[in-house]
């Protein structure tokens, strides 16, 4: 047993004396390889080049010039000018090169394809003026996001600082678009600086961790001929909800000065002669639960212009933006309407909607009436495809425990294609299909969407 024990102490202490000195040997070599890489003098002649402007461009070919003349006053003085000016600028560029430190003020949400203004603060850490900096957002730094961010000409280009002082802070303000949904990261701010006197240039990156959620973009209500149909059966179900609907009978009573009256008791009026009104209970609050069935179809009938839904990147779906942008201008009419809404959200929501609820692998999200919609847009920002299991999962779950339960459906697919056996008044909206439906599936109007006629 002893021997035992202590075969294995020395096993894990050879493992122990083996794995330090790999440790060591790779940070030896490692500090070989800095070492190499600042003695290499490739790497200081681009640094170099990279760091020269105009100005030092000059210097560089009078020196150069200078040195190919006969030797001689003036020529030997306007070399060593030219020369020190050069030598002296560019180690006064590299020791006066500023430690910012940079936070952004952005907002929470924008649509996709709507510009806003980022607040730009650079915090001077540094115990030396940092003087004549350049610095503006640079979305070209990240090759993943150059496609997915549109600036203004006159925004992109750098806006000019003349001086921060040690421990002051500096703000600037710069516009940009973000052209697809999601949540992207905030491009890095790039950070010049040209003191003294612009010969060189000493640029750093400084990346504020910030991150912007992106949701659908904003419908044309005006030439979207489904929306004008989806709309009016939204503000149906609002006014409905409002008016009492679905309420429950409790009882009769007395009518008296003051009173609202919503509920005559003409019956019972004609038998005791006295104004009798009915009363209703129901709850304080109506919610609607609302669904976006992300499924998507083999067939689709392509109404919109496709010039308005035009594709930024290959692998965007033009016909679930359309249904995004829909169905978010579906949950502002809810929440306008003073109706409270839950969003059943199946795939992966932003950490930053502070109002979810969890039920198993759904998450949905809760919305006060006539308050701010833009929680529920936020839970759209990246959402996805789901097959058709996985939405007849979600419609199973929909219904709520007690009470009236009322339900929208936002989808791409026929009614028949789902089982709503056990949902018989849930409301199905069809963007593929000019038509309004009530509760109970009845259509109450409904446009041929024949490609053909709609083309001639």
């Amino acid at each position: 047993m002893w021997i035992k024990f202590r075969f294995q102490f020395e096993r894990r202490s050879m493992k122990r004396d083996a794995s330090a000195s790999r440790k060591t040997h790779w940070s030896r070599r490692r500090l070989v390889l800095k070492a190499l890489r600042w003695c290499n003098p490739i790497v200081w002649w681009l640094a170099l080049r990279r760091s020269m402007t105009g100005g030092s461009v000059t210097l560089l070919l009078m020196g150069i010039v200078s040195l190919n003349i006969v030797w001689g006053y003036p020529w030997m003085g306007m070399f060593a000018s030219c020369f020190a000016m050069f030598v002296v600028g560019w180690i006064v560029n590299r020791l006066m090169s500023p430690r910012l430190k940079v936070t952004l003020d952005v907002p929470l949400a924008v649509r996709a394809g709507e510009s806003f203004v980022a607040r730009i603060s650079l915090i001077h850490e540094g115990r030396l003026p940092a003087m004549s900096l350049c610095a503006g957002l640079d979305h070209s730094r990240r090759k993943h996001g150059r496609r997915d961010i549109e600036m203004p000409l006159d925004a992109s280009a750098m806006q000019w600082i003349p001086d921060i002082a040690p421990g002051a802070t500096s703000t600037i303000e710069q516009s940009l678009t973000f052209l697809r949904r999601g949540v992207h990261e905030m491009p890095p701010v790039r950070v010049e600086s040209l003191f003294p006197f612009h010969l060189f240039r000493s640029t750093q990156w400084l990346d504020s961790g910030e991150s912007m959620v992106i949701t659908p973009r904003r419908l044309d209500w005006d030439s979207e001929m489904a929306w004008q149909m989806i709309h009016a059966s939204l503000r149906g179900l609002a006014v409905g909800l409002s008016q009492g609907d679905h309420q429950h009978y409790v009882g009769s009573r007395e009518y008296r000065a003051g009173m609202p009256v919503r509920r005559w008791d003409f019956a019972s009026w004609a038998r005791l002669g006295k104004p009798i009104l009915r009363e209703f209970n129901s709850a304080a609050k109506q919610t609607v639960t609302v669904f976006i069935d992300t499924t998507p179809v083999e067939s689709e009938v392509a109404v919109t212009p496709i010039s308005r839904w035009r594709r930024y990147t290959d692998d965007e779906d033009a016909s679930l933006e359309r249904l995004l942008s829909i169905a978010s201008a579906g949950l502002e009419t809810l929440v306008g309407a003073n109706v409270q809404v839950r969003l059943v959200v199946p795939w992966q929501a932003p950490s930053v909607i502070q109002s979810q609820e969890r039920n198993g692998k759904l998450r949905s999200v809760l919305c006060e009436g006539a308050s701010d919609p833009t929680p529920l847009l936020m839970a759209l920002a990246e959402a996805e495809p789901v097959d058709a299991s996985m939405a007849q999962d979600v419609l199973h779950a929909m219904p709520q425990a007690g009470g009236a339960f009322h339900g929208v459906v936002f989808s791409r697919r026929e009614r028949e294609a789902a089982d709503l056996s056990h949902l018989p008044d849930l409301m199905w909206l069809n963007i593929n299909e000019d038509s309004r439906e009530g509760f109970g599936g009845t259509a109450v109007s409904t446009i041929d969407n024949d490609p053909a006629k709609v083309l001639a």
